[in-house]
């Protein structure tokens, strides 16, 4: 395991990218994170029954500083509907704890399958969606709330993607917010699993030590290292939320998330 100059540069590359998909789309940056640290950690060796969860407890440490940024940027854009956090963010933060815990016992490959099957749904939808049915009434019932919070916090925990990638159509399709308001709202709220999932990773023991940096599940030295390009990437994703055109950019992520796919699914 050997912080090159050339990793070093590739590492601060992703977190600028990750953050910008941050800011931009409100799910967190996992997206990009995990499949490339998956590569990274295992050309550094470490053991196949800890590779996958290593690399989703860093992406989800880095997740929490990158959607704190563009939490900021989008609260300053008045971009977030805070009313809907208290009823979400409480079983998002149980639901990451709990699927963190039982990520770290689970087999490397059933979670790899899980990513990618994500990752599959949510770039066809990115590629299908075209018209958002929106409502102004976002209110609903306070068990509603938890139940969706919760599967937003286990996902984060399975697939270290902190959970927008439910949460953004969930937000969207159940609950009819305009999407200027979808990367932000999601934000608000996705933090909250991110940060109960990352501790679950960081706390838990993994059956063989990974080596120099790592605590936990966590490489704390990579995700410095990401956290440094992500906050001023979520900053940039997050403003250009606002004045770019969303649709060219989710085609173009979502056939780039399928080719992911193939390769987390071709990939042992």
């Amino acid at each position: 395991m050997e912080l090159t100059i050339m990793v070093v540069l590739l590492i601060l590359g992703l977190g600028l990218v990750a953050g910008f998909t941050a800011g931009f789309v409100g799910v967190g940056g996992g997206i990009i994170m995990v499949p490339i640290l998956l590569e990274l950690f295992r050309s550094w060796g470490l053991p196949d029954e800890s590779v996958v969860q290593a690399a989703m407890g860093t992406s989800l440490a880095v997740a929490v500083f990158s959607v704190t940024s563009s939490i900021v940027r989008h609260s300053r854009q008045k971009r977030i509907l805070w009313g809907l956090v208290p009823y979400l963010a409480p079983g998002s933060m149980a639901g990451g704890w709990l699927a963190a815990r039982l990520a770290v016992i689970l087999p490397g490959l059933v979670l790899q399958l899980v990513l990618a099957g994500l990752m599959a749904v949510s770039a066809v939808r990115m590629l299908t969606e075209k018209i958002i049915h929106e409502r102004e009434d976002y209110r609903f019932r306070w068990w509603q709330g938890l139940l969706v919070g919760c599967g937003v916090g286990l996902v984060a925990g399975m697939s270290g993607l902190a959970g927008g990638v439910v949460l953004v159509p969930a937000l969207a399709l159940i609950l009819g917010v305009p999407t200027g308001w979808l990367a932000g709202t999601s934000s608000a709220v996705i933090v909250f699993s991110a940060l109960a999932a990352a501790l679950g990773y960081l706390t838990a023991s993994p059956p063989s030590a990974l080596g120099w940096g790592f605590h936990g599940f966590t490489c704390l030295p990579v995700a410095g290292l990401m956290a440094i390009t992500a906050i001023p990437g979520a900053q940039l994703g997050a403003w250009a939320n606002r004045r770019v055109g969303s649709v060219l950019f989710r085609r173009i992520f979502a056939v780039l998330m399928l080719v992911v796919v193939i390769r987390l699914v071709t990939s042992r």
